[in-house]
């Protein structure tokens, strides 16, 4: 009890002493100005670093705040600079298709000016369901005027020929077929024989007789007497002549000019068409039956 009595004492002996010593440097100050100007001045020199620190850790908080805000800025920023870049590159994407696309149906319709040929064009949207037969599926049908027995070319060659046909597609049987036959004519000699489908990507000439010279190279042409491929069409060039063997014809092998596991459009065109007074479509009619 006595101890906390002491302490108080002490306090408030304490707290007016300083207070009265207030008063007196107040007084004091007054009166020499000098005097209140040193203390000032060495108040200012303890308290200025104190302020100045303070000062360099509210900028630097203020500086790192502000470098935050703004690498969530570049980094939004940035997002979207990849967004409209990736959406860029798709339209980029989507107009040299369409610009390739329309080369191709150019090509074609060249193709069929030149020749004279009345066609329908079409996109190729498969291989054969049946998984049977070496075939292509075709986006136009009877509604197009697709009929079973027509012959499907392109500018580079023969193709094949439609075997089935619905309302808005038909089945392309390819010249590489086993069950395929093409009536042609040797370009240099204009002896006649017959291409059947031998592989993936082989055909072989048949009846072609033993005394016909034969080159490696030599172009093979539709003869138009098939009834199906207008005449002086390109089916392939010769990539193997084979030893003579018994019998009265030579084994050739030919390989089709047109890669046609590549296809995209082709032309179908009516087997009664021939290459002399057909009447070639118009640029704006081919490209409607196109669909492009």
């Amino acid at each position: 009890m006595r101890q906390e009595i002491s302490t108080k004492t002490h306090v408030g002996i304490a707290c007016l002493s300083l207070f009265l010593l207030s008063l007196f440097l107040t007084a004091y100050s007054s009166k020499n100005p000098a005097v209140a100007r040193l203390g000032t001045t060495a108040v200012l020199y303890g308290v200025a670093p104190i302020l100045q620190a303070g000062e360099l850790v509210r900028g630097g908080c203020a500086g790192l705040w502000d470098g935050y805000i703004n690498l969530i800025h570049a980094a939004q920023e940035n997002r979207e600079l990849k967004k409209q870049l990736s959406n860029a590159e798709g339209r980029l994407v989507v107009s040299q298709e369409a610009e390739r696309e329309n080369l191709r149906l150019r090509e074609l319709l060249n193709f069929s000016s030149e020749r004279q040929l009345r066609g329908v064009t079409a996109a190729v949207i498969g291989g054969d369901p049946s998984g049977w037969v070496k075939g292509l599926v075709i986006d136009k049908g009877r509604a197009d005027g697709v009929t079973p027995g027509m012959a499907v070319i392109h500018p580079q060659g023969v193709v094949g020929q439609v075997v089935s046909v619905t309302d808005h597609a038909a089945r392309i049987l390819l010249v590489s077929d086993h069950a395929s036959g093409v009536d042609v004519l040797m370009q240099t000699s204009r002896a006649r024989g017959v291409i059947e489908g031998a592989g993936e990507r082989v055909c072989e000439l048949t009846f072609l007789a033993k005394d016909v010279q034969v080159r490696v190279g030599e172009q093979v042409i539709t003869s138009g007497m098939d009834g199906i491929y207008p005449k002086g069409l390109l089916v392939g060039h010769v990539s193997q002549v084979g030893a003579a063997a018994v019998g009265l014809f030579q084994p050739i092998e030919v390989k089709p000019s047109v890669d046609l596991s590549r296809l995209e459009e082709v032309l179908v065109v009516p087997s009664s068409v021939s290459d002399r007074g057909a009447v070639a479509p118009n640029a704006s009619t081919l490209r409607g039956q196109g669909g492009g």
